[in-house]
């Protein structure tokens, strides 16, 4: 069962810390290049981030000419530097924490990595490694697993980091949003300064609306993968935003090509807010045409289950011209006619 605490899931390093030795991987990449290893540089970084340790590291590398395993192992259990804090850094995690949230840090970071500092460490809840899953963060599977394993409510989750393809692509194919910061997106201390604006998780809300920006068709529009569920039946589903004491109106809207997106209704989106679902969870009531349609036919909606109910309806009431509207209508119609018959036989 997940836990109702929102989760920060964060990058380590270029977004928490920067280091005073290059990465591991890249200075044992350098020294296979070095050797005359040919093999593409995506899979020797797996081979290194995936390792429990230097040991493994190397059988999983495999049969190395000695000079080069001599030159590998000096690198993987040679003095791996210091971790030094970024701007920023221990003001996130402390205003997350202290705004109840959890922190897990999701690195990439093969063995002989230094660990985070202790100014940032004791804000973290939980550490999920490559090298303790066997799966580099680039993969959705590493999310899909620190989801299951650190009970992860997707829907109140974030995930912040520096890299395109392991904190961005690779957690919203696993059905998570992310907000990048550095390399042209925003600074940690803003992003604390947004969490702050926006302030606890309110007891009704059902998800936390915090992805990256981006523009579509003609709209500003926060991508919002892990909304998925509300727009499973119908294309459009209305919602409200908090963020602090201000609130506004919004739209889950489904997009064919790309994850869910969240629009305002009216005036700009907040860069991180609380939504609410309609209260009123009552089932939708039938148009006055529907209904007389339905009179003149003999059946019933009341056949429907409620998700199904809403979702026909939700179809009839989005259409925005006359002619979809009556074919839908008829439509419905038709299934229900042959749930009626399907019901007497």
């Amino acid at each position: 069962m997940s836990d109702r605490r929102p989760v920060l899931l964060v990058d380590a390093g270029g977004t928490l810390v920067t280091r005073t030795r290059p990465g591991l991987a890249g200075r044992v990449v350098q020294v296979l290049r070095a050797a005359g290893d040919g093999r593409p540089e995506r899979r020797l970084r797996a081979a290194v981030l995936t390792a429990a340790d230097p040991e493994a590291c190397l059988r999983a590398l495999g049969p190395l000419e000695a000079p080069a395993r001599a030159a590998v192992w000096a690198e993987l259990t040679g003095d791996p530097g210091d971790a030094v804090v970024l701007p920023g850094a221990e003001e996130l995690l402390g205003t997350a924490v202290g705004l109840g949230w959890r922190v897990v840090v999701a690195t990439n970071a093969g063995p002989g990595t230094p660990p985070l500092p202790d100014e940032l460490g004791r804000h973290v809840d939980a550490v999920a490694e490559s090298r303790a899953y066997g799966i580099v963060k680039d993969d959705p599977r590493f999310w899909a697993r620190l989801v299951e394993q650190e009970r992860v409510d997707p829907a109140a989750a974030l995930v912040v980091g520096d890299d395109h393809e392991a904190d961005q692509r690779a957690p919203e194919a696993a059905g998570l949003q992310t907000q990048p910061v550095g390399r042209g997106g925003r600074t940690t201390a803003e992003l604390a300064a947004r969490l702050r604006d926006a302030g606890p998780r309110p007891e009704d809300a059902a998800a936390l609306v915090a992805g990256r920006r981006e523009w579509w068709a003609g709209r500003d529009v926060v991508s919002a993968p892990h909304l998925a569920h509300l727009v499973v039946r119908v294309t459009r589903a209305r919602v409200r935003l908090t963020a602090g004491p201000a609130g506004a109106n919004a739209m889950v809207v489904r997009r064919q090509d790309r994850p869910p997106g969240v629009i305002a209704a009216a005036g700009p989106l907040p860069d991180v807010a609380w939504l609410h679902l309609p209260r009123d969870r009552r089932p939708y009531q039938a148009p006055a045409d529907l209904r007389a349609l339905l009179d003149r036919e003999g059946l019933s909606l009341d056949v429907l289950s409620a998700s199904d109910r809403r979702h026909a309806l939700a179809m009839i009431r989005e259409a925005r011209v006359t002619e979809t509207v009556t074919e839908r209508m008829a439509d419905l119609v038709l299934f229900l006619k042959d749930h009626a018959k399907g019901a007497r036989r």
